[in-house]
């Protein structure tokens, strides 16, 4: 049939980016380091490039020369932290580090405007900030997160490879339920003018779908018990399945600002780098936080 021919025709392209990306992405989480790094960096400029799209589709002038390396320095600050670069420097100078780009990006922003006049100087200004932080910025928590130690736990086991591959995992998992579940069963729209065909019961199912994975990760023995109690294994099961919803909902309202089904076409079957990605943007943040002040001694 036309229609069904149709479906498979649109499933193909999806099942193979899946099939030849998640094996190519594990293994850069597994090597870690530059490796990964690099991953994020291009993950981070491709992101960066999908949403400059966006605000020239909605009559805005992207600023892409000072925003790329803005968010070229945000994530080279992360990988300077983590010790990529040689010696970790201390939470005071990433701080400054993080302080003095957004200052020079800012300034450097309005002398663009200046320079350069648009029309819509303040609102090109807050737009190109707001991609730096957002894409560039929680983006770069992405390397912290996989560079975490936990040497101070003892044990032999790369927790924090295990702990990113649990985040992407839970994050995947609450996606695909709140879709499947919410198509099939759901009727009550959750946040009908921000994403319509997203549903109470979809948003449920990928909250309890998250945080049961996380705990099947935790108690099948892959993430390490001694270092993250049931306790934790909850809060980080609500920060993939809530905040990573949150991260969808919030790019969900962009594309509805900018009349658009996708980021970019990327990716085909799946859309643009945003897309796939836009829930991690939230989560990686949060878990890093969350690490540091409660996990991590």
């Amino acid at each position: 049939m036309p229609g069904q021919a149709s479906k498979e025709d649109r499933l193909k392209p999806r099942l193979l980016v899946a099939f030849l990306g998640i094996p190519a992405l594990l293994w850069a989480i597994w090597l870690g380091g530059w490796v990964y790094a690099l991953l994020i960096t291009g993950v981070v400029i491709l992101g960066l490039w999908e949403y400059f799209r966006l605000l020239r589709r909605g009559g805005l002038v992207p600023r892409p020369v000072p925003s790329y390396l803005a968010a070229f320095a945000l994530l080279a600050a992360c990988a300077h932290h983590v010790g990529l670069f040689g010696q970790s420097p201390t939470w005071e100078t990433l701080g400054l580090q993080f302080f003095t780009i957004v200052f020079l990006l800012v300034m450097a922003l309005q002398t663009v405007e200046v320079l350069f006049p648009s029309g819509t100087a303040w609102m090109n200004l807050s737009v190109n900030v707001l991609g730096v932080l957002w894409i560039g910025g929680f983006g770069a928590s992405f390397i912290l997160v996989r560079s975490a130690d936990f040497s101070s736990f003892g044990g032999t086991v790369d927790a924090a490879f295990r702990l990113t591959v649990s985040l992407y995992a839970s994050v995947w998992i609450c996606d695909s339920l709140a879709y499947l579940l919410g198509k099939r069963f759901g009727k009550k729209k959750i946040l009908p003018l921000v994403s319509p065909k997203k549903t109470v019961v979809g948003t449920i199912s990928g909250l309890i779908g998250a945080l049961l994975t996380m705990f099947l990760l935790g108690t099948s023995g892959f993430l390490p018990m001694d270092i993250f109690s049931p306790v934790h294994l909850f809060v980080l099961g609500l920060i993939a399945g809530g905040a990573g919803q949150m991260g969808d909902f919030v790019e969900s309202r962009l594309k509805r600002d900018f009349e658009v089904k996708d980021t970019g076409a990327l990716l085909p079957g799946h859309g643009g780098v945003l897309d796939r990605f836009d829930s991690l943007l939230f989560v990686m943040p949060l878990t890093y936080l969350y690490l540091v002040l409660v996990v991590l001694p």
